[in-house]
């Protein structure tokens, strides 16, 4: 889940040729109550044990812990913005809202 829709397409972008983004394409929206916690990467590289742990590794350990409903990762593409990793395991995930999905129109630019 990224941070936003802007960020969401971008992620997508890089990993595709801009012809073969897809038409049709839709945006769904989550909801996290307030009381949710949110758990930073940044934080958990804080412990001693985790600090040099590949990012991929770093989300198994997370997952498999279940410290939390919900990680807060760096985007790839733009280090300041964040992506969201949401631990469907936690007890805590059937509070998170799913929106509906609502197709999402794109300025033909940036797909030249």
């Amino acid at each position: 889940m990224a941070q936003s829709v802007a960020l969401a397409v971008l992620e997508n972008l890089v990993h595709m040729p801009r012809q073969d983004f897809p038409t049709g394409y839709v945006c769904v929206s989550a909801v996290l109550p307030d009381w949710i916690d949110v758990v930073n990467e940044r934080d958990l590289r804080l412990r001693e044990n985790l600090r040099d742990l590949s990012p991929q590794a770093l989300g198994d350990w997370w997952l498999g812990s279940g410290t939390s409903t919900v990680l807060a990762v760096p985007s790839a593409v733009i280090r300041d913005e964040r992506n969201y990793l949401l631990n469907p395991a936690h007890p805590d995930f059937a509070s998170i809202r799913v929106e509906p999905p609502a197709l999402c129109h794109f300025d033909e630019r940036l797909f030249r």
